[in-house]
């Protein structure tokens, strides 16, 4: 990264430090905030959120997956107007310069052990996923969003048969998985090759057979 996410803020420490003032109106409600002052409300409010470490690594969590102000403030009812404040003084995603730079951020992020495990959450599952699970039951996810999760799930999963034995549970579990993913996305276009097409070729591949006595897997579970 080219600087530090919480760049500006440190700079308004400085000024802070130093007793001068900072040139933007954002800022000098921030160092109106350190100087124990009545400032801007949505300042206070995301000078709160990072100096406390549950809500700053809420927050940064899912800026990080990119949600959007507008869907954090339907999940966790923080206004909009804190998280473009938050997200503009305490952590600007901005300053990724790719993707592979805001992996790195995550799995090399070690503050704290709850911070930590949230990123690589929110970086490994997406936004959809970090939404239910801080929204307590409060965000239902999307058809569309399940259907291509589930698929993309059974995609994985079925091709791990190709590193394993043919009458590994992992095998069984990645049919199962296949099953699924055709009863969650129906409608598959004609041309594309359905996720039990995709094992059924996987499972040849690996032993060039799917008999069911070699395989452990009952003949109407391969065939469904």
């Amino acid at each position: 990264m080219k600087r530090n996410l919480d760049y500006k803020y440190q700079q308004v420490k400085e000024h802070f430090e130093a007793g001068t003032e900072p040139n933007s109106s954002i800022e000098k409600e921030l160092l109106k905030v350190l100087k124990n002052e009545k400032a801007a409300p949505e300042v206070e409010r995301a000078y709160d959120i990072y100096t406390h470490r549950f809500k700053r690594e809420v927050m940064e969590s899912f800026l990080l997956s990119d949600t959007t102000p507008s869907e954090i403030e339907e999940v966790v009812k923080v206004p909009v107007v804190v998280t473009e404040v938050y997200a503009q003084l305490f952590f600007d995603p901005t300053y990724f310069e790719d993707e592979l730079d805001r992996l790195d951020y995550a799995y090399e992020y070690k503050d704290n052990e709850f911070g930590s495990e949230l990123k690589r959450y929110a970086i490994e599952l997406g936004k959809e996923c970090l939404k239910i699970r801080l929204g307590r039951g409060s965000y239902s996810v999307g058809n569309l969003e399940v259907q291509n999760g589930v698929r993309s799930t059974a995609f994985l999963m079925a091709q791990q048969v190709k590193a394993n034995p043919i009458d590994s549970a992992l095998a069984r579990e990645a049919l199962r998985w296949a099953q699924v993913a055709l009863r969650a996305a129906p409608e598959l276009e004609e041309q594309e090759v359905s996720a039990a097409e995709s094992l059924t070729l996987a499972l040849e591949t690996k032993d060039h057979t799917t008999n069911a006595e070699k395989s452990g897997i009952p003949k109407e579970d391969i065939l469904h």
